[in-house]
């Protein structure tokens, strides 16, 4: 690695490698219309040796200039995060789909064997911003699928991300990025909004819109007919882990 990779120094990388300074924070996805609680959203946490906060992004930023650790760490989250979940509810999971692809997507890649067979896991994939990014979800998600695991596309409309048209058919969740509420009344964002969501409805995919802080956002849920929220706007009920 280069000295300094993304917004992390070396020392503060390894640091939180060697020591294991993980943690988790599960964020309720709620549905919409009875307000109950439909599943988990599992996100990475990680400090450094003060036990204060260090942003996830900084951290797989960093990781993926050395893809072995990439898939260490992930892997290493993935266990501990499984452990430490709420039960007997769904639990979204984010798998970085270059960390995935280290041990290809046959039986022997030991985050497939951690994942699949188990109930009610959802995997989530992102779409970025190249095609390679496409294709290693796209190559993710059929395989998490084939072991009988869901799958769901977030970030959908996020700036400078790219949608791929294979992937979005085949996701079981199409979870709606936190831009579509400031750009609500951008001109053409809402006819598209609406399309994917009458897309959603047509081919039996769930909705969820993500960011939702304010009661106007959550009467734009309902005017878009989404299934499932979640946000800050639950945060009270947020729970977190440390490891």
């Amino acid at each position: 690695m280069s000295e300094k990779t993304s917004n992390i120094d070396n020392s503060t990388l390894y640091d939180i490698m060697n020591n294991r300074r993980f943690g988790a924070e599960y964020q309720p996805i709620v549905e919409l219309a009875s307000g109950h609680i439909m599943g988990w959203e599992c996100l990475a946490r990680f400090y450094n040796h003060l036990g204060k906060s260090v942003r996830p992004d900084w951290v797989f930023d960093a990781l993926h200039e050395d893809k072995l650790s990439l898939f260490n760490i992930e892997y290493q989250m993935k266990q501990l995060q499984l452990e430490a979940a709420p039960k007997d509810t769904k639990l979204f999971l984010n798998i970085d789909p270059h960390a995935f692809v280290v041990f290809g997507d046959n039986s022997e890649n030991p985050l497939l064997n951690l994942i699949a067979g188990k109930r009610n896991l959802v995997v989530e994939i992102i779409e970025n911003s190249s095609a390679s990014d496409a294709l290693y979800s796209s190559q993710m998600g059929a395989a998490f699928q084939e072991n009988g695991v869901q799958i769901a596309l977030d970030d959908i409309g996020a700036p400078n991300s790219m949608l791929s048209f294979e992937v979005l058919l085949s996701v079981d969740f199409l979870k709606l990025d936190r831009s579509w509420l400031k750009n609500q009344n951008v001109p053409h964002h809402k006819e598209l909004l609406h399309s994917l969501c009458d897309f959603a409805r047509a081919t039996g995919k769930k909705l969820i819109l993500e960011g939702v802080e304010t009661e106007n956002d959550l009467e734009f849920a309902h005017l878009l007919g989404v299934d499932y929220i979640q946000g800050f706007i639950y945060r009270e009920l947020f729970q977190s882990a440390r490891f």
